[in-house]
């Protein structure tokens, strides 16, 4: 057998071995699986201007349905610095955080138990630092791509999602994703690269639950270290700095 008639034969068992996983034993069941993903709902972002009081409204009683992961960098709450495991003792509560440095230089995440103590933060270290090169990783901003990427591996690998300024996905279960759109985006971003707006990610759909918010550029390799991998259920591009 050539080369290609392997290759062939690899590609074919594959396709099969993807349709089995998601539940696909015969024509009719593909079938069905293409006409549901094939809704005009599971295509668009939706348009930011129609939700941005929805979601940026405080929510400080808001309950958090999935258990915070540790970040692997220092953690200040409210600002008390923890040790990163503490963090398990507000499971149930959302959590509003976002990444910095210390006076120290070292990266911390900060994280708050409202959304307005969150927002005072950023406009606290906008006014302080206005545009840095801590915060944006360049010196034209404005040169960077408006849109705003987000992958399911770490360091920009795997399929990607993309995001456009002043838009928003505010259901990830309803956004299609891998072989033949068998897949959805939820709880699958790994990774996001930087982008000239400030992001947000949302740990329940409808911009509900704990938010991780991402300034603008820089690229954010590993989640994880947020503890933020595999965690996203909605996002905003917000099509601005803070």
């Amino acid at each position: 057998m050539t080369a290609t008639g392997n290759k062939d034969n690899d590609a074919e068992r594959e396709i099969r071995d993807a349709l089995a996983e998601a539940g696909i034993d015969s024509l009719e069941a593909l079938a069905s699986r293409l006409a549901s993903s094939s809704s005009p709902a599971f295509r668009h972002e939706d348009q930011l201007f129609m939700l941005t009081v929805r979601a940026q409204q405080s929510v400080g009683d808001s309950q958090a349905q999935k258990p915070h992961q540790p970040p692997q960098m220092n953690l200040v709450i409210d600002g008390q610095q923890h040790e990163p495991s503490v963090i398990s003792q507000f499971n149930g509560q959302a959590l509003y955080s976002t990444p910095g440095v210390d006076a120290k230089g070292e990266e911390t995440l900060y994280s708050f138990t409202s959304l307005d103590a969150l927002r005072e933060r950023l406009s606290a270290h906008s006014q302080r630092n206005s545009i840095s090169a801590r915060d944006i990783a360049t010196s034209n901003p404005d040169s960077l791509p408006e849109l705003s990427y987000y992958f399911e591996d770490a360091t920009q690998q795997g399929d990607y999602l993309q995001n456009g300024p002043g838009r928003a996905w505010q259901d990830l279960t309803r956004v299609n994703r891998g072989f033949l759109h068998l897949s959805d985006w939820n709880d699958v971003i790994s990774s996001v690269d930087w982008c000239r707006w400030d992001i947000s990610l949302y740990s329940d759909i409808n911009y509900g639950g704990s938010q991780l918010y991402l300034p603008a550029g820089q690229t954010y390799d590993d989640l994880g270290r947020y503890g933020w991998n595999d965690v996203a259920s909605s996002t905003v591009n917000w099509g601005q700095r803070f």
